[in-house]
């Protein structure tokens, strides 16, 4: 016993050398809390770059315990991800992210990506429904119960026999929006009118100077919507204004960010809404007396709507106008918010793309037909211009460029995807954005916009050249992929392409001193990317 009295005093009198302030002890505090921290980094550092003991893709390291990689998603996802990228050496490696509990995994890779897509039983987007309805659209849980009937992943108790709204719509979409339906034909046609009596309205023989951003949305923003809905919505500049605003506070919406971080957002939508609300009431009756056959209505606008107007009505109660205006406002926004943002771009490059808008107006004016009663302006042959290799390639790169679409999945039960395994309720990001500029793929000019990447250069073999620009249209997914593949992107192409095609056969343009503006990579997934500013022109009617 007497032998350890010499340690005790040993100890104690170290002790009595530390000064024990309120200072010390806020310091060792501090080092106490740093410790799971520095433990949690130091460990997941160690395994980074290895698949998990369950052979997940690999966890990038990260400090906090349960929190987990949030932080890091708060900012910007292109360097986040070229962080990554320096870190592997390459793109192509997948990763899995722990957010409050949350396993989120990103594959980046093209043909895992594909994969992911024909894994349709086990890897779906349905379970998202909810919250993209409740939290984008503003619908209400009524809404969010007619959509889910007969969804896989999706809890079916208290639904059971209820008619199927979105297998009803998914056949209205086929037979409405495919390549040669009369539905489509119809409403790329009315489209076209549409946009040639707006241009009328505007621009005359003298030089006019606009910002050209801007002037697309303007001019196409009202054409696209009156196409799709017909002649009662009030697109007006209230309504305009509204739209633009929530829209620029997508990717906010989808984080949950409050009303004070994003002001006026939710209050735009609402009132797009209301307008939607009043519209459905005005329309809901005229849709019961049009013939089936009737592909398009002045009133009313497409085929499709009618339908879609009529089906609301068998499933959601007539007093319930938040169900009814939010599902309208979903399909309204997909046609608008990600078409329009993609023109702009495509226009822009090819006006101050040196000689370009000389070829291009050469070529598709082989598919311009006479103008329509009360215009003179040209109209065109969408099928012919959807053969035009300049057109298409033009169309290609500026999407690759201008379009920024995720493909979220949630995992229904253990999957393997490219030799990794990816866990029952885990969620997929297909990252097709980062494909889409990787300069692996693309070269050293990535960032250029180079339509003659999708063209065969000169004196390549025939051969050769029809399998290099397959391998390129593999890495090219804007309109995602799968069973939720756009429904919608096959008008997309012929009302970009159209709209196109008009603005450089029709006029003049004067584009001294300006440039392409820099593309706003800040809203990465969020579809059409908006540029950071605008840049001016001036056109007018050619003579």
């Amino acid at each position: 016993m007497n032998s350890s009295i010499p340690i005790a005093d040993s100890i104690r009198e170290s002790l009595s050398l530390i000064s024990v302030t309120p200072g010390t002890i806020a310091l060792y505090t501090a080092l106490a809390a740093l410790l799971p921290l520095v433990y949690t980094f130091t460990t997941t550092s160690l395994n980074a770059g290895k698949p998990t003991k369950d052979g997940e893709p690999p966890v990038p390291p990260y400090w906090v315990p349960f929190v987990g990689h949030a932080f890091s998603l708060m900012g910007s996802m292109n360097k986040l991800h070229s962080g990554y990228r320096k870190a592997d050496g390459r793109l192509g490696k997948p990763r899995t992210l722990f957010v409050f509990g949350q396993t989120i995994y990103f594959i980046t890779n093209p043909a895992s990506i594909l994969l992911m897509w024909r894994k349709g039983k086990t890897v779906v987007f349905e379970p998202m429904l909810e919250f993209v309805m409740k939290n984008l659209f503003g619908a209400p849980d009524s809404c969010v119960k007619v959509l889910s009937v007969g969804q896989p992943g999706i809890d079916q108790t208290g639904l059971e026999g209820q008619l199927e709204w979105a297998k009803i719509v998914h056949k209205w979409y086929l037979q409405e929006l495919n390549l040669g339906t009369s539905g489509l034909e119809s409403l790329t046609t009315q489209f076209i009118r549409e946009l040639n009596f707006e241009l009328e309205k505007r621009i005359g023989s003298d030089f006019h100077q606009v910002d050209l951003f801007a002037w697309v949305k303007k001019i196409m923003f009202p054409v696209s919507g009156r196409a799709l809905y017909g002649h009662k919505l009030r697109i007006n500049d209230e309504f305009t204004r509204n739209f633009w605003k929530w829209d620029s506070g997508f990717l906010q919406l989808t984080r949950l960010y409050p009303d004070f971080l994003i002001p006026g957002v939710r209050a735009a939508r609402s009132k797009v809404l209301d307008e939607f609300v009043r519209w459905r009431l005005e329309v809901q009756d005229v849709a019961e007396g049009i013939d089936d056959d009737v592909a398009w209505e002045e009133n009313i606008g497409a085929r499709l709507i009618r339908y879609r107007v009529k089906l609301n009505r068998q499933v959601f109660a007539e007093d319930d106008h938040l169900a009814h205006a939010s599902i309208h406002l979903s399909l309204f926004w997909g046609l608008e918010a990600n078409a329009i943002p993609a023109t702009c771009w495509l226009v822009a490059y090819v006006l101050f793309t040196p000689g370009l808008l000389e070829k291009l107006k050469n070529e598709v004016m082989t598919c311009a037909e006479d103008p329509v009663e009360g215009s003179s302006l040209p109209t065109f042959n969408v099928e012919k211009l959807a053969k035009l290799p300049l057109l298409n390639a033009v169309w290609q790169e500026g999407l690759r460029l201008g379009v920024s679409a995720l493909s979220p999945r949630i995992v229904l039960e253990d999957t393997e995807i490219d030799g990794y395994i990816y866990k029952k309720g885990g969620m997929i990001q297909g990252l097709s954005p980062l494909v889409q500029m990787e300069e692996e793929y693309w070269g050293k000019d990535v960032n250029e916009f180079k339509p003659e990447r999708w063209l065969p250069y000169p004196g390549e073999d025939s051969t050769v050249a029809t399998k290099r620009i397959r391998e390129l249209q593999s890495k090219l997914r804007p309109f995602g992929g799968g069973t939720t593949v756009c429904p919608g992107r096959h008008f997309a192409v012929q009302e970009i392409q159209a709209m196109v095609a008009v603005l450089v056969t029709a006029f003049e343009w004067d584009t001294t001193g300006g440039k392409v503006p820099e593309i706003n990579r800040d809203f990465f997934g969020a579809g059409g990317l908006p540029a950071k500013g605008d840049v001016k022109v001036k056109l007018r009617r050619r003579a």
